[in-house]
């Protein structure tokens, strides 16, 4: 946030005035979107004090309500929002609906039945149960939050059930009308008789997915040369959306809707370690970016608790700032699987590397003699099963009778075959993954996917 109110001031203003008439609901996160399970207590922490930093010398607030990123789950999560001064906060209903209380008693035992696995997933969207229209945890905040009780910090619960629709509706994918969006809303916007009148949450999910196509190319569709590119049809798609909600019913703000409707009295729950989706948090933390980085994050953050006392105020701060922010979810994200071999996008990692650095910087340097990460191994996590497909398809070209495609495929594998050549690397002879290293590797394998016409990275369905 720090940079586009300097690029764009008259898109700052107009979000001040949307904020000040009560038109736009401004919610929090942590600065540089770290998955808050997968760190310690106090790094969150700072992460959401640097956001509310920010807020507060651009916007003249400290928002009320808190996005969790992934809505990843510890139990120190909520303890963590409501120390930093928030009131409410998002939480998610698959996640609840497939957790267990401490005795291992699940929550939603009707729920579970169905549709807990054991399976780690990307995602779960296999709604095997038939969630009742009437579901009150979908329409009335929760007072109670396991480990926060006392606090009065409230939550309320999104769902995939609605959400996910959205996304795809947005994203215009076939099948997913507006029509059959409304229906699902009107579903779950039933309530019993004897109910006060409740609350939806209609979206939510990634901002990016209004207005560009975010990952949605990459994580849904196996198209990972397209992503970020815009959608000038969201524009009124979410007209079209708004005019049909406004038809059933009224829009409210999620601090209205955690403090004016009833509360549910049961006290709600998660699994350490559960994200939205059906996913886990931990697989942020497993993937093979995320594990090159974080011997040595720990390395930093071993040394500025070191040095706490000795550093200056700006300097303490400043290191704080810069090893938080290389806690970015997306600079690690997504995993690389044998069955979904996605990569990291450059320009992400680089950012976490950058932030890293200077946090290294400011404590006065690491001893790299105790890091036991292969930057070589990594690259060949995450590039090799893709480019071993490059490579296959390069061959089956070859066999055939297009000119003008053989040479494309020539092309295409002395790129990889350049790309898979680690003595530029070798030479650094570092423990850690220069981002030029990385991103020279990465493009290579785009471009040679784009001059074969692509390669399938795994089935979507």
């Amino acid at each position: 946030m720090n940079r586009w109110p300097k690029k764009t001031p008259d898109v700052l203003e107009k979000l001040k005035d949307a904020i000040k008439r009560g038109q736009c609901e401004f919610m929090g996160s942590p600065y540089a979107h770290p998955m808050l399970p997968n760190f310690p207590k106090e790094d969150g922490m700072w992460s959401i004090q640097f956001s509310n930093k920010v807020y507060e010398d651009y916007l003249g607030i400290i928002p009320k309500s808190f996005w969790n990123p992934e809505c990843g789950w510890r139990s120190y999560v909520p303890q963590q929002v409501s120390a930093c001064g928030y009131k409410n906060m998002i939480g998610d209903f698959e996640a609840y609906s497939r957790s267990c209380d401490e005795n291992g008693h699940p929550l939603r035992p009707e729920i579970y039945e169905k549709e807990y696995s054991k399976e780690p997933a990307f995602y779960n969207f296999g709604f095997k149960y038939d969630l009742p229209g009437t579901e009150k945890s979908i329409h009335f905040p929760f007072l109670k939050i396991k480990g926060c009780e006392g606090n009065n910090l409230k939550m309320f619960l999104r769902t995939d059930r609605i959400a996910q629709y959205g996304v795809r509706y947005f994203m215009g994918m076939e099948g997913y009308s507006l029509e059959e969006y409304m229906n699902i809303i009107k579903k779950y916007s039933q309530q019993n008789p004897d109910e006060p009148e409740a609350a939806l949450v209609i979206f939510a999910d990634d901002a990016e997915y209004i207005g560009t196509n975010g990952w949605f190319r990459l994580k849904y569709q196996n198209k990972p040369d397209n992503v970020f590119e815009e959608t000038p049809d969201s524009r009124q798609k979410l007209i079209d959306l708004i005019s049909g909600c406004n038809e059933i019913g009224s829009f409210t703000t999620f601090d209205y809707a955690c403090n004016e409707l009833p509360a549910l009295q049961e006290v709600i729950t998660f699994d350490d370690d559960s994200a939205w989706h059906g996913a886990k948090a931990s697989t942020w933390a497993g993937t093979p970016m995320a594990q090159l980085l974080r011997p040595w994050q720990d390395l930093v953050r071993e040394k500025l608790s070191d040095l706490a006392d000795s550093l200056d105020k700006p300097s303490l701060v400043n290191a704080w700032y810069h090893l938080t922010n290389s806690y970015n979810s997306d600079g690690q994200w997504p995993p690389t699987l044998p069955e979904s071999p996605h990569i990291i996008h450059p320009f992400n990692y680089r950012y976490c590397y950058d932030n890293l650095l200077k946090a290294e910087q400011l404590v006065q340097g690491v001893d790299y003699s105790r890091l036991e990460t292969d930057p070589e191994k990594t690259i060949q996590t995450i590039l090799g099963p893709q480019q071993t497909l490059v490579l296959e398809k390069c061959e089956i070209i070859a066999g055939g009778t297009d000119e003008n495609l053989k040479e494309k495929a020539l092309k295409a594998k002395s790129l990889i075959l350049d790309a898979q050549n680690m003595d530029s690397l070798k030479a650094r002879n570092s423990k850690t993954l220069h981002p030029d290293e990385y991103e020279k590797r990465a493009n290579a394998l785009v471009k040679a996917r784009t001059l074969i016409g692509g390669i399938e990275i795994e089935k979507c369905e």
